[in-house]
């Protein structure tokens, strides 16, 4: 099992997950990529791009928390901020010699994304001339949590994005274009929020004014997230989370050897072959504990199955 970490385009953050023992690292963009993507050949330092092997690479991380979707960039004129993250992972692709995966998040839900027609025409028609722009270049779709919130006063949570199977169901649309070109990313924060809200919402409300009850089958558990992204899942970004699972709370490293162990049940039970992202929450960044804590979990459970590490 081949084990990412997530890292910004800075030398000693990257330099601190390679003492980590990463097998290779997901880049994470943040606004400045936005920015500067255009030349990031002459922004950036190039110890950056050859200091360690690069799997992946997210798009950017909006300086007011927001992440840049795939329905935010594909409906404007300019999108020029998901054709530089193609380049740079083209780039990175000719320095290691092999495929890089692009990250792109999308809130639509599956009925949005098949009755926005000018959307979806848009989207197919870039997406063919970027994947044939850049060969060495897949994109992935990454679930979202389903529900919205923004600290501060009299801000409640709100459903918002599509929900819990709809990333997979876009994917699948998708792929019928664009073959294996497209997969889905499944992020275990995402999947353990969307479990604990949507339950709670749905199960502990009076959900239907007549009093019936929510039936069973409406059924978000984290297997049936990995029942559903077999066969499609690219990447796994493998992280925990804890009380409301926002801010600070989200994308925690695990503590727990049972819950990883009951994760990496589900990964072997249905397949899985794709490698995990640790996209883990630090108070240091050039100090990774929660990082080699929640791999040294991860690599106890391989070598109590048999599995090499």
């Amino acid at each position: 099992m081949r084990l990412y970490a997530k890292a910004s385009l800075d030398i000693g953050e990257i330099k601190e997950k390679r003492r980590c023992g990463c097998d290779g690292i997901e880049y994470n963009l943040t606004e400045e990529f936005m920015i500067q993507g255009a030349a990031f050949r002459e922004f950036y330092p190039n110890e950056i791009f050859t200091l360690h092997n690069v799997e992946a690479v997210h798009v950017p991380y909006m300086a007011n928390k927001q992440m840049m979707h795939l329905e935010h960039i594909f409906q404007h004129a300019d999108d020029s901020a998901i054709t530089n993250v193609f380049r740079l992972a083209q780039y990175c692709a000719d320095i290691w010699g092999h495929r890089i995966l692009v990250v792109i998040h999308c809130g639509l839900s599956l009925y949005d994304f098949m009755e926005f027609e000018l959307f979806h025409r848009i989207l197919e028609e870039r997406l063919a001339e970027l994947f044939g722009l850049y060969p060495a270049v897949d994109m992935a779709v990454e679930n979202v949590v389903p529900v919205e919130y923004k600290p501060g006063e009299g801000n409640a949570p709100r459903l918002c994005n599509g929900i819990f199977l709809d990333t997979v169901q876009i994917v699948t649309a998708l792929r019928e274009s664009f073959k294996d070109r497209i997969g889905s990313v499944l992020d275990t924060c995402h999947a353990m929020m969307t479990e604990k809200y949507m339950n709670a919402w749905l199960r502990e409300a009076d959900f239907y004014p007549d009093g019936r009850e929510v039936p069973m089958e409406i059924d978000y558990s984290m297997e049936h997230y990995f029942k559903a992204h077999r066969g499609l899942c690219k990447l796994i970004h493998f992280n925990d989370f804890i009380g409301n699972g926002y801010q600070e709370n989200h994308g925690t490293g695990f503590v727990s050897q049972k819950k990883v162990d009951d994760f990496l049940a589900l990964y072997r039970k249905y397949e899985f072959d794709c490698p995990l992202t640790l996209e883990i929450r630090e108070e240091n960044y050039e100090n990774c504990v929660n990082f080699r804590t929640t791999k040294r979990l991860i690599e106890s459970n391989l070598r109590r199955n048999g599995v090499s590490t």
